[in-house]
């Protein structure tokens, strides 16, 4: 009970700090736009459409036009009542995950560290970040943890019933973030390895365990694919499962820019080439995910995780001799093939396209908080048992030195956030207010017209822009004019011979303008006069 009265303050101060994060808030996140942008589709068109015209899975966009009503009825309707409605959505998915996570640790170890656990996670500064963003990533953990661990619980028992469970808990999943596929086929393994032993192999089938959880995945995979025509658009999942690219679209009608416009010369990326150097080999890799696993879990969880797991059978038997019982051998075997298959996963993504997000170890930070809680308890007590204090100055000790981490922790979480998206922010408003209905916007990033709700265009499709009529405003970053490609190059040579510049919005970080700038646009009446 104690345990349970823990989890739900942990809970509590993890929602207190999402709303906070919330409420100082400017924009969504890069990707969070476009999520924002299908869950407006959901609200005005027919939903198959809208589930076939994108290239995003369509679980978290729906959620977010579902509940937008709720909030625009309680803040009016507006761009920060999207992105409010939609962070919460992300936050709500982030809360409900610290409910698996605290069962799946109780199991393992026992109700302390199960504590320690969810505290950890809600403390973490990216997966806290990540929660309350405009992003999907909440939602698929949410989907993949549960999986894992209504998963354990047939390998366990036997039962078909938590199998069902979890294929519905990774089907779901799926439709939030396509790699949630990965945890039911992760437990297929695990469940093929708990059976190597006595090669009772028919069992698998014969309980209904194994064909629940795939038929129940499958139902969601397969509608999906019937839906879409294909079972996703996402690119990386297309190369890690060898589905190759998309099909390109062939234009019966040759698109036709304007001379002056069309020589070769002229670059019009969508956006900025990254100077990051490409991972491609498999040590690379690796080495990658060790460092990015190691800053998420803050260095200090990390070492901790590393000594939980070399210290788990003597874990383990102390929580054994306090709450006799299973250890959670199930659940370990669970979590230890997910890990094996994601890395597995993330090796494979890497070879084909070369680059790596920190996004993308968010699972293996998530199935890690166990390990890392036990290792913070083993060395509290192990440190309780060697210095010669007293058990009340021991606990006051304990306790002060928690609450500094807890007090560090809450501090980076609620630091300014995302410096560069302030000029954009304050250009959106400058839109709002002297821009006509009829001025359309092109907008390199996106979040300037997304505040000033004003229709345009972006950069993806800057072509068309130029050749517009109606468009009166370009809005670019610093950095990018100041970079050093062709793209920068391009926009530069565009902008001075057809707009001028109106509004200035610098910010500086580290000696860096990351504002943004907002253009008057002159549609030439030829633009042969523009020389690369």
């Amino acid at each position: 009970m104690a345990g349970r009265r823990i989890l739900l303050a942990v809970v509590l101060l993890a929602a207190v700090l999402h709303g906070i994060s919330i409420a100082r808030s400017l924009l969504p996140a890069q990707d969070g736009l476009k999520f924002i942008r299908i869950a407006r589709q959901f609200q005005n068109d027919p939903w198959p459409d809208v589930v076939r015209d994108t290239d995003q899975h369509p679980l978290y966009p729906a959620l977010v036009a579902a509940v937008e009503p709720l909030f625009a009825r309680l803040a009016g309707p507006g761009p920060d009542t999207w992105r409010i409605a939609a962070q919460w959505v992300a936050a709500l998915a982030s809360l409900l995950l610290l409910f698996p996570l605290y069962g799946i640790t109780r199991t393992i170890f026992d109700e302390r560290i199960a504590c320690i656990a969810v505290a950890i996670y809600a403390l973490l500064p990216v997966p806290a970040e990540v929660g309350h963003d405009t992003l999907s990533d909440s939602l698929g953990l949410l989907s993949v943890l549960l999986c894992l661990r209504w998963g354990a619980d047939a390998l366990r028992t036997g039962e078909w019933r938590p199998a069902l469970a979890a294929g519905l808990a990774g089907g779901v999943g799926y439709l939030a973030r396509p790699e949630a596929i990965l945890a039911p086929a992760a437990l297929g393994l695990a469940w093929v390895f708990a059976r190597m032993r006595s090669w009772d192999f028919r069992a698998l089938v014969a309980s209904g365990a194994l064909p629940a959880m795939s038929l129940s995945a499958l139902v969601f995979v397969g509608g999906y694919a019937l839906i879409k025509g294909q079972v996703t658009e996402k690119l990386a999942l297309r190369h890690a499962a060898s589905l190759g690219s998309q099909q390109v679209m062939i234009r019966t009608v040759p698109q036709l820019l304007p001379k002056g416009l069309n020589d070769a010369r002229w670059d019009f990326s969508p956006k900025e080439d990254s100077d990051r150097t490409a991972i491609r080999h498999p040590l690379r890799a690796v080495r990658w995910m060790a460092c990015e696993w190691w800053d998420e879990l803050c260095w200090g969880f990390a070492v901790m995780a590393i000594w939980g797991l070399v210290r788990q059978r003597f874990i383990v038997k102390l929580c054994r001799d306090r709450d006799p019982g299973d250890r959670g051998g199930s659940q370990r075997l669970v979590l230890a093939v997910f890990g094996g298959v994601f890395v597995l996963a993330l090796l494979r993504h890497t070879a084909e396209l070369g680059y790596l997000s920190g996004r993308h170890l968010l699972p293996l930070v998530l199935i890690s908080v166990p390990w890392a809680a036990a290792g913070t308890f083993v060395c509290l007590r192990g440190l309780g048992l060697k210095l010669p204090w007293s058990q009340r100055t021991a606990w006051a000790t304990c306790i002060l030195a928690s609450g500094l981490v807890i007090l560090t922790l809450v501090v980076y979480q609620l630091r300014p956030s995302h410096p560069t998206r302030w000029g954009h922010w304050a250009s959106g408003r400058w839109l709002a207010e002297h821009a006509s209905p009829s001025d359309l916007v092109l907008d390199t990033r996106g979040w300037a017209r997304f505040i000033a709700n004003a229709p345009g265009y972006d950069y993806w499709h800057v072509r068309q822009a130029l050749t517009d009529s109606h468009l009166a405003y370009v809005v670019v970053g610093h950095e990018e004019l100041e970079a050093k490609s062709p793209r920068a190059r391009t926009l530069n040579a565009l902008l001075a011979y057809a707009a001028t510049p109106v509004q200035d919005f610098p910010v500086f970080v580290s000696d860096r303008n990351v504002g943004a700038r907002i253009y008057r646009f002159h549609r030439p009446g030829s633009w042969e006069g523009l020389m690369p």
